[in-house]
């Protein structure tokens, strides 16, 4: 085992005398990918999400002689290229290891090999150990990054507790061996996001209008067809009710308090979800206004005015 790794895993393992070895190689492997995705980042920032930003917003790459407006457009537009590319890239992965999954198109497959909690009888592919991995790594350092590095809104405490709850989620479903489903909650998460900060990138590059308004429409229809119906009506409708079902079926199995501390967090987070949906919902009425504008109405301050950042 590489000695980068060796000593915390053993350290796990000691602590939890239950987890495997290989969980926890991944639990750390998770660890030192978060530390290294703000270097990675930076690095890109400074590299290609510049360049990109220069041609989109069309401004030299000196950056010399530029209004405030237009360093915070190019800032916030690094930032949405970020997430963007992130968020593309986890969805492509998702899609190629999740698709040709049965239990993809039939929930009740996502325990159908659980005869206990850890359900360790669960065949789980590499592809969803690379997924678990990399999400836990980019939802664990990105929890620091709300106040840290990215655009102050009024829902980054909102958002802190999302991230906060997908990170147990993420680690204690993996610690219960439920990647499945697992790997579904965040199929539902990961695909809108692309279109929002695509709408974000064309409104801070001043893009024709169209461009900014096609790109939210998709946002807003992906969002309520993954977050709202697909995550609540699919997803967590399985997790109330297929996990039981198929606890009874196994009998003698003890699956509490796992699943409703599991449930617990997917409810908070669809709560989270229904929070946004209002604000989407007020960013279309807004639009919709005579004289309104297309704008994310998180980057306002108390008043209703853009916030100077």
């Amino acid at each position: 085992m590489n000695t980068l790794v060796d000593w915390p895993v053993q350290a796990l393992t000691d602590y939890f005398p239950s987890l495997p070895q290989e969980k926890a190689m991944d639990y750390v492997i998770a660890t030192i990918i978060a530390i290294l995705f703000p270097i990675v980042r930076y690095i890109l920032d400074k590299t290609v999400y510049h360049w990109l930003a220069c041609f989109a917003l069309r401004i030299p790459s000196d950056l010399k002689n530029l209004s405030k407006d237009t360093l915070d457009r190019y800032e916030k537009f690094k930032e949405s290229a970020y997430k963007c590319g992130v968020q593309i890239a986890f969805s492509v992965v998702i899609l190629y290891v999740a698709l040709p999954k049965a239990w993809f198109w039939n929930l009740k497959l996502c325990y159908s090999e659980c005869f206990d909690l850890p359900c360790m009888g669960q065949i789980v592919s590499p592809g969803e150990r690379f997924i678990y991995r990399f999400e836990l790594a980019f939802y664990s350092q990105a929890i620091p990054m709300i106040f840290l590095w990215e655009t102050k809104r009024h829902d980054r405490w909102q958002l802190f507790a999302h991230h906060v709850a997908t990170v147990i989620l993420i680690g204690y479903s993996y610690y219960l061996h439920l990647l499945h489903i697992g790997v579904l909650v965040l199929a539902c998460h990961e695909m809108n996001d692309i279109f929002l900060e695509a709408a974000k990138m064309a409104r801070y590059a001043k893009a024709p209008e169209w461009m900014s308004v096609f790109w939210f429409i998709m946002f807003a229809l992906s969002w309520f067809a993954t977050r709202i119906y697909a995550f609540g009506f699919i997803v967590i409708r399985s997790t109330l009710a297929d996990t039981y079902e198929r606890a009874k079926q196994v009998g003698g199995v003890d699956i509490e308090p796992h699943v409703s501390i599991l449930n617990g967090l997917l409810i908070f987070l669809y709560l989270l979800h229904i929070y946004w949906s209002y604000l989407i919902m007020r960013i279309i009425v807004k639009s919709l206004t005579p004289g309104g504008k297309l704008d994310d109405i998180r980057e306002e301050d108390d008043e209703g005015t853009k916030k100077e950042e």
